[in-house]
């Protein structure tokens, strides 16, 4: 029971931000659209409709893929090519490979947003997060903790996203 509404939920958020919310341009997106079809995959989208009045992101989207060494490569040369002009503000190593990264692309000058990308390889998944919004680096974390408390209602239950 709980797998339909979940299925639900997930299937109203990728809809919900529509075609126009995506990022343009970035290998990252590619992973999206690639890997978030696949088996055993989880994508997610957040919009504006939803976050707006909970945290000051504009696009929150998020992937969990099986990490294989293939997916790894390929998501490592899509964040190389993507932040080429923008900052690492924190990467983690091990054993020659990233744990976990969070990054800043360059900042698109006629929006005035920030987008940024998070990496993180745990337990044989990755997940992969860009995030887009109106606040600068080092207001990130605050803004990752406002997501903590994001409820969504589905069938008059309340659900905390995690």
């Amino acid at each position: 029971m709980k797998n339909k509404y979940l299925v639900g939920l997930l299937l109203f958020f990728l809809f919900a931000g529509g075609a126009s919310t995506a990022q343009t341009g970035l290998q990252t997106e590619k992973i999206f659209e690639t890997y978030g079809k696949q088996k055993g995959a989880i994508l997610l989208e957040l919009a504006t409709d939803v976050l707006g009045d909970h945290t000051r992101m504009t696009l929150y989207k998020s992937l969990v893929v099986p990490s294989e060494d293939p997916t790894v490569a390929a998501i490592a040369t899509a964040i190389g090519n993507d932040i080429a002009g923008g900052s690492k503000l924190m990467e983690t190593q091990k054993n020659g490979r990233t744990e976990t990264g969070y990054y800043c692309l360059k900042r698109n000058l006629e929006s005035k947003t920030y987008e940024y990308i998070l990496y993180k390889e745990k337990s044989k998944k990755i997940t992969l997060v860009y995030i887009r919004g109106d606040f600068p680096p080092h207001q990130l974390e605050n803004e990752l903790g406002k997501l903590k408390d994001l409820f969504v209602y589905v069938n008059n239950k309340r659900i905390k996203l995690q």
